[in-house]
């Protein structure tokens, strides 16, 4: 019997130890001696001019090139026709080639400088449905999450000291469940998980009951669902017996009407942050109400399309490098620093997180952060996929992939991930194709909505 058997077929009691036992495994992953020391050094780097932010960015671009190429075969062979001594600076990324999506899920194994057991493993899907099996080193992850744990508590909130409620799509409320108790709790990490799933109708009210019991110091997940409670709490006039110092929304386009919804209802700021699955480097909000683009976590560079082309210093169990992580940047025009007093440039905003969802018939809207993770368990080899709604209870799934994709038990992974988040009123059909066509944008389309317009 497999660990998610178990889980679904205990008592709602065991499944919150089982929650906090995989909470304590993380807590080895992202918290240990590489992230004590990350977060001393962030805490205390301090940039006092743009030209010495960027000395620190253009050696760190000379420094992970040559480790790339040093330690992973994908590049010794990717840059041969390269001089690799001569990338000293970021204007010296234009000398190597720009790493496609297709290129990494066809050489990924060729590019990691680590085995799976020695590193950490994250199966990302991004928006065009397709899977990818990344290893992290735990140096890496652990860097990472020493830096938005920088960013969390410049506005207030200290991670594993004060309480969290994170939205997000983990599979913690097993189907069928009968009880209103859409949440579990991860005391290691001073969390409790609510799920993202079923945060919408009339189970909201149970969220906000449940909130106002907890009262967390701080909120952070998909907007969507934050907004749908934020929404609820604004229309029925309800007062929180609690005030977050801040909600941290990932992951979905934080749409500036989820943003003052969500302000209104909890009376906090909304600091948004970006940085993909994959790895890309950190946007982050200021005080201020402003993004600001990291140098010191990585480079974004863009084509002439504006496509983000990512280099991210904390990838070393995966090197990314001029990478188009699918995403589209926005600079500010303002030259003048931020009121804040960080000199990282400024940005206007950031395009590419799809804004399309699927409506259900009895469960409401889906955006892509929940269907890309049907692709999960195929690890590389779907290509491409595409939700197509044109009526109320019937969706078209189309599936590019290759000759690894055994028809009849992944389908049926398909169909049983589906009908757990969206119901089972709703049909799927599932077609095989040779290729999803793009838009007239260039960029391919997890999701088609021809029905709820």
């Amino acid at each position: 019997m497999d660990s998610m058997t178990i889980y679904n077929n205990s008592p709602i009691f065991i499944q919150n130890i089982l929650t906090t036992l995989k909470g304590e495994m993380n807590l080895k992953e992202r918290y240990g001696a590489f992230y004590k020391k990350a977060i001393e050094e962030y805490k205390n780097i301090r940039f006092s001019s743009l030209k010495q932010a960027q000395d620190y960015q253009n050696k760190k671009v000379s420094e992970f090139v040559k480790f790339a190429f040093e330690n992973s075969p994908f590049y010794k062979e990717f840059y041969s026709n390269v001089n690799i001594d001569s990338i000293k600076t970021v204007d010296d990324l234009s000398k190597l080639p720009i790493l496609e999506k297709e290129t990494v899920r066809h050489n990924i194994e060729k590019m990691y400088t680590v085995t799976e057991s020695v590193g950490i493993v994250s199966n990302t899907s991004g928006t065009t449905g397709k899977s990818m099996r990344f290893i992290y080193t735990k140096e890496d992850m652990q860097r990472r999450m020493a830096y938005l744990d920088v960013f969390k508590e410049m506005h207030g909130f200290v991670n594993l000291k004060m309480k969290k409620a994170s939205f997000n799509s983990s599979k913690i409320v097993p189907d069928g469940q009968k009880k209103n108790v859409f949440w579990r709790d991860n005391l290691a990490s001073n969390q409790r998980i609510y799920s993202g799933y079923h945060c919408k109708d009339n189970n909201v009210k149970y969220y906000v009951e449940n909130l106002n019991k907890y009262k967390p110091d701080s909120l952070d997940g998909y907007p969507s669902a934050l907004y749908e409670v934020a929404k609820y709490i604004n229309q029925n006039g309800i007062r929180l017996t609690f005030k977050p110092k801040a909600i941290f929304p990932t992951a979905e386009t934080l749409l500036p009407h989820y943003r003052t919804e969500i302000e209104k209802a909890f009376d906090c700021p909304v600091r948004d942050q970006y940085a993909s699955s994959e790895g890309a480097p950190f946007i982050t909000e200021c005080e201020c109400g402003k993004l600001h683009y990291c140098l010191d976590t990585g480079v974004i560079e863009q084509d002439e399309n504006g496509d983000m082309l990512v280099t991210c210093f904390e990838t070393h169990g995966t090197p990314l490098i001029r990478y188009r992580v699918g995403d589209r940047i926005v600079f500010s025009k303002d030259e003048d620093c931020c009121e804040c007093g960080s000199v990282f440039p400024l940005v206007e905003r950031i395009d590419g997180r799809t804004l399309d969802f699927i409506e259900t018939k009895s469960r409401g809207r889906f955006t892509s952060v929940y269907l890309s993770l049907v692709s999960g368990d195929f690890l590389n080899s779907v290509k491409s996929m595409q939700f197509v709604q044109n009526s109320a209870d019937t969706i078209d799934i189309y599936v590019c992939a290759d000759s690894s994709y055994i028809d009849e038990r992944m389908n049926k992974i398909i169909m049983d991930k589906l009908h757990y988040s969206m119901g089972d009123d709703m049909n799927f059909v599932i077609h095989r194709v040779n290729g999803i066509p793009k838009d007239p944008s260039g960029k391919y389309r997890l999701i088609i909505n021809n029905y709820s317009k």
